[in-house]
């Protein structure tokens, strides 16, 4: 199973200032859990007392699936989908000269989730 994404395409769905903040959760260890079964990216964010669940459907759209208030009452790209989304990216390994315009591969045996 392999997910397809990068962190320009997240900050062309979401924003720079978001993927900024949500490398912060990342490297925090604010991602609780991540899975991914095509075309869904599940996960769990945790911020202040509050566990998000986080998700992203890939495919020609980025459409974001967060409990979050600016998902469901704004239909933003939020933070915390975009946490988990970057999760994966970071498990994908080194990353090229050009980090932004390469696909990153990554494979989540399930048993690992």
């Amino acid at each position: 199973m392999t997910v397809p994404i990068t962190e320009k395409e997240l900050a062309a769905a979401a924003g720079w200032p978001i993927v900024h903040a949500a490398r912060k959760l990342r490297d925090t260890g604010k991602v609780l859990r991540v899975s991914y079964d095509p075309p869904l990216l599940k996960g769990a964010v945790r911020m202040g007392s509050r566990t998000y669940g986080a998700g992203l459907r890939l495919g020609s759209e980025l459409e974001n699936l967060c409990s979050c208030f600016d998902s469901w009452s704004e239909g933003k790209v939020c933070v915390h989908s975009v946490a988990a989304a970057l999760v994966l990216i970071h498990e994908a390994g080194p990353k090229g000269p050009d980090c932004g315009s390469t696909v990153l591969t990554v494979t989540v045996p399930p048993s690992s989730l």
